[in-house]
C-alpha cells in the first residue's frame, strides 16, 4: 500500500511539474512509456529467451 501512495504521488508531482513548465503532459507522457516499449523491453525479452534455450539445452 505505502508503495502505490509514493507511486501516485511521484505521478502527481510529475504532472504538476511539467504543467507548471507549460509542457505538453499529453504528449510527453506517452511518448515517454513508448519509447522504452519499443526499444528497451525486446532487448530484456530477448536476453531471458536466450537463456531459456540455454537451459533448456543443458
Amino acid at each position: 500500500m505505502k508503495k502505490i501512495i509514493i507511486g501516485i504521488t511521484v505521478l502527481l508531482g510529475l504532472w504538476l511539474i511539467l504543467d507548471l513548465a507549460n509542457i505538453n503532459t499529453s504528449y510527453v507522457i506517452p511518448t515517454l512509456i513508448e519509447w522504452p516499449t519499443k526499444f528497451i523491453l525486446p532487448w530484456i525479452f530477448l536476453y531471458w529467451f536466450v537463456r531459456l534455450v540455454k537451459t533448456q539445452e543443458k
